[in-house]
């Protein structure tokens, strides 16, 4: 199985040495990312967040998350694997959640994270644009 490096950027079947078109061209794509990575610094790379998700060893408990979704009326019987991956799904969103919180706390040269990190986290990562309303009632970070 090829890597994904390999798959996203693979290599002339030429050889090892791009022809000077592809060169030009491989040298305006490269010149097209890194002005977009500038444009995105906020956003936490997938290595990192794939690297904390796996440290994850907590789970949340199905029976609670199960409990939650039938007290909405609308929703009857709930299949024995749903409340799992909702679990799941939440760990995942904690996990960039506090990636990104993490990158605002670096920012300001500091250790701990706090409430102002996480608010920063929200207004600044598209990811979270849903949760600005949710974090408006916490202090902004001092800058």
């Amino acid at each position: 199985m090829s890597s994904i490096n390999a798959l996203i950027n693979p290599m002339p079947s030429g050889g090892n040495e791009p022809s000077p078109a592809e060169g030009s061209a491989k040298v305006e794509e490269q010149t097209a990312f890194e002005s977009t990575q500038s444009e995105n610094t906020n956003k936490v790379p997938q290595e990192v967040i794939l690297e904390s998700f796996e440290r994850i060893k907590t789970h949340f408990p199905a029976a609670r998350i199960k409990k939650i979704m039938q007290s909405d009326e609308d929703i009857g019987k709930v299949a024995q694997a749903t409340p799992v991956i909702v679990g799941r799904a939440l760990e995942i969103f904690m996990a960039n959640l506090v990636e990104a919180s993490v990158v605002e706390a670096k920012k300001a040269g500091v250790r701990k994270i706090s409430a102002s990190h996480i608010r920063s986290a929200v207004e600044n990562t598209e990811q979270f644009d849903f949760l600005v309303d949710a974090v408006e009632k916490y202090p902004p970070a001092e800058s």
